[in-house]
């Protein structure tokens, strides 16, 4: 095959592949950087945040379902509340 044998002097990597390398570390670079600010960004919870908000809502609630029920429900007597008989 003719086209195969080719000089190795006369074959040079060139500067085009060495452009392209360089842009491709560059743009890797960016979105490195790009990716640190966004990870920065999130507000993830805590263990010790998490942990005491467990803390604070199986304590609560028997206050909650107190604050929950109508004052004026629990003025009222229990026989003004049955429907009369039909």
């Amino acid at each position: 095959m003719i086209f195969l044998d080719v000089d190795p002097s006369v074959v040079k990597p060139g500067w085009t592949p060495l452009i392209i390398t360089i842009l491709l570390a560059a743009v890797i670079v960016l979105l490195m950087i790009s990716m640190r600010r966004q990870i920065r960004k999130i507000n993830a919870p805590r263990v010790e945040d998490l942990d005491r908000e467990r803390a604070e809502q199986s304590s609560t609630p028997d206050d909650d379902a107190a604050q929950d029920q109508d004052p004026s429900a629990e003025a009222t007597p229990a026989a003004s509340t049955t429907r009369p008989s039909d």
